[in-house]
C-alpha cells in the first residue's frame, strides 16, 4: 500500500486496504503521504492523493493566496485571505476567487511556510482531518524545494510584480521582473485598476487569467498598468466581453498619473483607486487621471481639506438632500427648469421655489460664472469624499450614489 513511484511519483496503490481512497485514515493517510514524499514525491501527487481520499478538489497556495499546486486548475484566493489563514486570523472556510467554498489549513511550522491548502466544498471535519494529514508532507516538500533553489534567483510572478509596484518598494530583482513584463523603468505606464460588479466570478478570474498584461487580483478588483486610456478602455472592453454580462457596467476601469519611476508608481495606483470609487460613485465606466476635470486639484489633498472645502461652500445646503439633489441638477443643466423638473420628477413650480431656497442660503446665484466654478469644486470634493468612503469600506454592491443625491 502506498505510492508506486515509475519516474514520476504519482499512481496510487491499496485504496481498498485504507489508502488515499474515499475510506482512508488520517494517521494512516499522513503516514503515507510523508513516507511518500520522503521518496520523492512531489507536492502534485500529495493533492492527488488527498483529493483521492476526500473526494474534492485540493489546492495548495502560496503566501500570497496565489495557486502553487492544484488538482483542479482553479483560482487561488486574495492575498489579505491567505495572511489571515498563515497567522490563525482567518478560516477554516474561506471564498475563492473563483467563486468557490472551501476549507483552509495553514501549511507551516516555524520559519518554514509551504502557504495554504484548501479543500473544496462545504466545512466537514473528517475532511478538515484528512486534509491536516497532507501538511508534514508539504512541509517536507516545502524544505526540500528550497534547498534545491538556494542558489536559484528569486522568481516572480507578474501578480507579485504589481503588487510591488502597487507598494513602491520594488527590489532589483522585480525591478528586472517588470522589465521582463515590458514595463519600462524609465518609462513606466501607470496604474489601473479595474472592478466586476457582476455575478460571473469565475468567468472574471477566467478573463483577467488570459490579458497580455500582468495582473494583480483579489475578488472583484484587478489591478495592472496601462500606457494611456486607450489601452484601459480596449481592457474594459474585452473583460466585459469575456465576462458574457449584458450589461455595460459591470466593469468599471480607472487610471492614475504617469509616474516617473517604478516607485512613484504607488502614487499612481493610489490615484486609479480613488478614481475608480468615483468612477463607480458616479456610475460612469471609465475614468482616468487625464479625463478627471477639477478632480486633478483635489486627489492631493487631505481628507480634512476636501471636508473642509465642501463645508464651506455648501454647508448651509449639506445637510439638507432634497436641495443638494436640485442643487446638482440645476448646475447640470445650466439652469433649465424643465429639464431639472423632468430629472428629477417635480414640478417647475417646485424647482423654482427649491433653487430660491439655494440661492438664499448660499447668498449667491450658482450660476454665476464664479459661483458656479466654487460649486462644481465642491460638489467634486464631496464626491470624492463618498468614494472614498465606499473604497475604505471595501463595499462591493452598486447602490451607493454620491452624498447629496
Amino acid at each position: 500500500m502506498g505510492i508506486t513511484t515509475v519516474g514520476t511519483v504519482g499512481a496510487w496503490s491499496g485504496a481498498a486496504r485504507g489508502g488515499p481512497g474515499p475510506d482512508a485514515e488520517p494517521a494512516a493517510l499522513e503516514r503515507e503521504l510523508t513516507e511518500a514524499v520522503l521518496a520523492g514525491a512531489a507536492r502534485s501527487d500529495v493533492l492527488r492523493a488527498l483529493c483521492a481520499a476526500t473526494g474534492r478538489p485540493a489546492r495548495l497556495l502560496s503566501a500570497r493566496g496565489v495557486p502553487l499546486a492544484a488538482t483542479d486548475g482553479g483560482a487561488g484566493v486574495p492575498a489579505a485571505v491567505a495572511h489571515g489563514v498563515l497567522a490563525g486570523t482567518a478560516g477554516p472556510v474561506v471564498d475563492t476567487l473563483d467563486g468557490l467554498r472551501a476549507t483552509a489549513l495553514p501549511v507551516r511550522a516555524g520559519a518554514t511556510v509551504a502557504g495554504v491548502l484548501l479543500t473544496l466544498g462545504p466545512g466537514d471535519p473528517r475532511v478538515r482531518a484528512l486534509a491536516g494529514a497532507a501538511v508534514t508532507a508539504l512541509l517536507i516538500d516545502a524544505v526540500r524545494a528550497g534547498e534545491e533553489s538556494a542558489e536559484a534567483p528569486p522568481r516572480h510572478t507578474p501578480a507579485d510584480v504589481v503588487a510591488a509596484l502597487r507598494s513602491g518598494t520594488v527590489s532589483p530583482s522585480q525591478r528586472a521582473a517588470a522589465a521582463s513584463l515590458g514595463i519600462d523603468p524609465q518609462r513606466p505606464p501607470a496604474g489601473a485598476v479595474l472592478h466586476y460588479s457582476g455575478s460571473r466570478l469565475r468567468a472574471w478570474s477566467t478573463a483577467l487569467a488570459w490579458l497580455e498584461h500582468p495582473v494583480q487580483q483579489e475578488a472583484r478588483t484587478a489591478w495592472t498598468v496601462v500606457p494611456g486610456e486607450a489601452v484601459l478602455a480596449r481592457l474594459r472592453n474585452r473583460l466585459r466581453l469575456m465576462t458574457g454580462d449584458e450589461s455595460a457596467d459591470h466593469v468599471v476601469a480607472a487610471s492614475g498619473s504617469h509616474p516617473d519611476s517604478p516607485e512613484d508608481l504607488a502614487r499612481s495606483f493610489t490615484e486609479a483607486e480613488r478614481l475608480l470609487g468615483l468612477a463607480r460613485t458616479r456610475h460612469v465606466p471609465l475614468l482616468t487621471y487625464d479625463g478627471c476635470g477639477v478632480v486633478q486639484m483635489l486627489l492631493p489633498l487631505p481628507r480634512a481639506r476636501l471636508e473642509a472645502y465642501a463645508e464651506a461652500h455648501l454647508g448651509p445646503v449639506l445637510r439638507r438632500p432634497e436641495l443638494m439633489a436640485t442643487l446638482r441638477a440645476w448646475l447640470a443643466e445650466r439652469g433649465s427648469r424643465q429639464s431639472v423638473s423632468e430629472q428629477l420628477h417635480l414640478h417647475r413650480n417646485s424647482v423654482g421655489y427649491r433653487v430660491r431656497q439655494i440661492k438664499n442660503l448660499l447668498g449667491t446665484d450658482p450660476l454665476l460664472p464664479a459661483a458656479a466654478a466654487e460649486l462644481h469644486l465642491a460638489l467634486a470634493a464631496l464626491d470624492l469624499l463618498a468614494a472614498d468612503d465606499r473604497r475604505l469600506c471595501g463595499a462591493d454592491d452598486d447602490d451607493a450614489v454620491p452624498a447629496g443625491r
